[in-house]
This record gives C-alpha cells, structure tokens and sequence, in this order.
C-alpha cells in the first residue's frame, strides 16, 4: 500500500507533464449512427423524391432503412433508358440475403435469371431471389420506369 501511495503521485505528474508536451490528438470522428428505424407509415409523392442522374438514365429514392421487422426495407425507382441495362448480372447470396421485387410501370424489359431471358412490359411483376444471376436491360424504344423493392431479413431469420 506505501508503494501504491507513492507511486499514484508519480504517475499524477508524469500525466500532467506528458499533457504539456505533447499536442492533444485531432478529435476522433463521430461514429457513423446506423439510420432510424421505419416505424411509422408514411406516404412519398413522386415529385418529392429527388432524381439523381446515372448514366444509363435516374434514380430516386424512396427509402433505405431498418423497419420494427427487416434488417433493412429499401425502395427506389429506377429510370432506365432505352438500350441501357441497370449494372451487370449479379446475386444478393450475401450474409444480408436481400430479396428483390421490381413494379414495371412504363416501358419493355428484357429481365434475365439465370441466363435465361424473358422480355416484359407495363405491369410486370419480378421477384428476384438472393441466390440467382439477375441482371434488366431496356429493350423498348421509350425509358422504362420501375420500381425496386428489396428486403433483408433480420439476422435470426436467415440462419
């Protein structure tokens, strides 16, 4: 105990004389928050949501959050101009499993799962589970306008 008694002034001072001698450190940055849970209803007029450019066409978001029930609940609506595709065939089998659903509402899509292809139009309903090659193409001659919805079950759920 005397060893810890004379010891606690030392190490006091060594503190004091190490924080005049040496520049206090840049401030950390604030952790990223995760985004707020959707737990209400809401309602997003289409002239609300901000069209980003892309360059095959726009895209607006509409959401991309937990929910009180999903890992995450995400929806946009994509623009795809004519002769464009959305990106490269791809999966979601990732740890999030996200499953997809694309609302066509304007315009011809050539919609590929699993290398095999089936052209839609206006009203087409696509469900595109995680562990398939999925991949959109416009082959219309006017933009094709749809709408992505994609979910990603909790955790607990997916095991």
């Amino acid at each position: 105990m005397k060893i810890l008694a004379l010891l606690l002034p030392l190490l006091f001072s060594f503190a004091m004389l190490s924080a005049q001698t040496t520049p206090a450190p840049a401030p950390a940055a604030a952790p990223k928050l995760p985004a707020a849970r959707l737990t209400e209803s809401l309602i997003l007029d289409w002239n609300d949501l901000k069209a980003e450019p892309k360059p095959n066409g726009e895209r607006r978001s509409a959401f991309d959050n937990p929910t009180l029930t999903l890992a995450n609940f995400e929806c946009h609506i994509t623009t795809l101009n004519a002769g464009e595709v959305s990106g490269p065939a791809h999966t979601h089998d990732t740890p999030d499993k996200i499953e997809e659903a694309i609302l066509l509402k304007e315009g011809t899509l050539e919609v590929q799962i699993n290398g095999t292809k089936k052209t839609v139009s206006a009203g087409a309903v696509i469900y595109f589970a995680p562990k398939d090659l999925t991949a959109v193409k416009n082959v219309g001659k006017t933009p094709a306008v749809y709408f992505v919805i994609g979910a990603v079950a909790p955790a607990a759920a997916t095991k």
